[in-house]
């Protein structure tokens, strides 16, 4: 009575296990690795329905182990490593906390403060620009005015604000006006 293809693979799987697990492991670098593909191989021959005899046994269980390792290391690939689980628990909270938003608060209060004490168009060209990201020529159509004598009169509103709140910078303004804008 001979035994099927997959019985003999079995039992040259067991005879042949020193000599699998040492050429695995020269191929993924790991003995732990070649331990868990060859007993994945193990297990996927008991399932398999392996119908016709195999010309090459040795190099058909040496495929489906290299291939049952990529396939692992697919897998892994798909979860967080443990330094990147690290790097994501250290994220700073970029939320504010009450220190900071009562900062913002006076902050802001100061540039409105700055802000009144412009001149009325001077004020609205500066809120058009820096709030509802009007451009120049919008800005110069609505006003009759010029490019230029905009971008003057929104250098003029800046300065006056940077003189006022020393603190700010201008890019620093426009970031928190913008927020303020966007409740």
């Amino acid at each position: 009575m001979t035994s099927s293809p997959r019985e003999a693979l079995l039992s040259l799987f067991v005879t042949a296990y020193p000599e699998l697990k040492r050429r695995l492991t020269g191929r993924l670098g790991s003995t732990e690795k070649a331990q868990e593909a060859l007993h994945d191989t193990y297990l996927r021959l008991h399932r398999a329905e392996i119908s016709d005899e195999v010309r090459n046994p040795i190099s058909y269980l040496l495929t489906i182990a290299l291939n049952t390792a990529r396939n692992s290391q697919r897998a892994e690939m798909k979860h967080l490593s443990t330094a990147d689980i690290d790097r994501l628990i250290d994220i700073p909270d970029e939320n504010p906390d009450q220190d900071r938003t009562a900062q913002g608060r006076s902050e802001l209060a100061a540039v409105e403060r700055a802000l009144q004490e412009l001149p009325p168009r001077r004020q609205a060209i500066f809120r058009r620009f820096w709030v509802e990201s009007a451009t120049y020529k919008e800005l110069a159509l609505e006003y009759s005015l010029s490019e230029r004598s905009i971008r003057n009169e929104l250098l003029l509103a800046s300065r006056h604000l940077h003189q006022v709140t020393e603190d700010f910078s201008v890019a620093a303004l426009q970031e928190q006006l913008a927020r303020v804008s966007s409740r």
